[in-house]
């Protein structure tokens, strides 16, 4: 059976991962290819900061809790491992401070140790914020967990391709599957209208002393964009800012400007970190969230029905949902595979 994943980000790589864990035993031979028109350091979750925080909603769907603890739990698989430094993941601390109370959030089960701030951290750690959570988590950095999902990937035997996928019946005639993780590419490859990129500016520095994450609402009159800083294993992210209908690729000093004010207002040890790098990249937004379904393409060149598995529409939150929404295009991509198995004669 021949399957390919469109797409070499951080959704499409840990789809690759659980299709090829779960599916290169079952019912025939598995050939897969990755088709990215780039792949890291050249895409967009080559920059993400890489920390496991669900949006903050005081209610999830079943579907969306069991994709935030597949999530959670694989991470926690690797953890466990000899190879989870190389990969990029390991625990972190860290708040999530609002500038007004709000109900505790559907996932707080899934995380360790999740607790309400004391009135000692806001009032010494986060002046005039009136509410925060503080909880155990994971961070996966992407720049170092892609490079090691390609080569574990490699070592199973899987194709890399390198090019620009224009439309999903062009794949018709070479796979039997294709697994859609395009991103910002899904308004052209699904013609999915309510798909659209958020521009989104980050910095890193050194700042060793940073021992936990911060994330704020960005509801603070006094602080533009949305203040965070993200401890990596190699230095700090630091943003953030949020635009739509903004389409510049390269970094804008405004933006930086904003980003150092919200972060030295957050928090005033950050003003001897040393920028090491600035980084802008596009976020792959969607009204209605996540589309993760099968779709049969009929009409193709080939005269067969194309079977394509959409999973895209992760916004701001690749990271977090992706291993969980990865291992539920497995399962899919396995229910495929059965459904087109020639019967058996006895």
């Amino acid at each position: 059976m021949k399957v390919s994943v469109i797409g070499g980000g951080i959704v499409g790589m840990t789809s690759a991962l659980h299709i090829m864990e779960q599916c290169s035993s079952a019912h025939g031979q598995l050939e897969l290819t990755v088709i990215s028109e780039k792949f890291c350091p050249d895409n967009t979750s080559y920059g993400a900061g890489g920390l496991w925080k669900p949006p903050s909603q005081e209610h999830m769907s079943e579907a969306e809790l069991k994709r935030l603890q597949g999530s959670f739990d694989f991470l926690t698989s690797v953890l466990r491992t000899s190879y989870a430094h190389e990969a990029g993941i390991f625990l972190q601390p860290g708040y999530i401070v609002h500038m007004d109370p709000i109900p505790d959030p559907a996932w707080k089960d899934i995380v360790v140790g999740f607790r309400h701030v004391t009135p000692w951290e806001l009032t010494n750690l986060f002046p005039g914020y009136k509410q925060g959570w503080f909880y155990t988590a994971f961070i996966c950095q992407p720049r170092d967990f892609l490079p090691w999902a390609k080569k574990r990937l490699t070592q199973r035997g899987v194709s890399f391709v390198q090019r620009k996928v224009n439309s999903l019946e062009e794949l018709a005639p070479h796979y039997d599957i294709v697994v859609n993780c395009s991103g910002v590419g899904a308004t052209k490859l699904a013609s999915d209208e309510a798909v659209s990129a958020s521009r989104g500016q980050v910095m890193r520095v050194k700042a060793p002393w940073l021992r936990y994450f911060v994330e704020t609402d960005g509801k603070n009159p006094v602080i533009d964009g949305i203040p965070y800083m993200y401890p990596n294993l190699h230095n700090v992210v630091i943003g953030g800012i949020k635009q739509t209908g903004n389409s510049r690729i390269t970094n804008d000093p405004r933006d930086t400007d904003t980003i150092w004010k919200g972060i030295l207002a957050l928090n005033s040890q950050m003003k001897g970190a040393e920028v090491v790098e600035e980084w802008t990249g596009f976020r792959p937004m969607r009204d209605g969230g996540i589309r993760l379904e099968r779709e049969t393409l009929t009409g193709t060149s080939t005269g067969r029905p194309l079977e394509v598995v959409h999973n895209y529409g992760h916004g701001e939150n690749g990271v977090t949902w992706s291993h969980g929404c990865a291992k539920e295009v497995a399962d899919i991509v396995k229910t495929i595979m059965a459904e087109r198995r020639p019967n058996s004669r006895l």
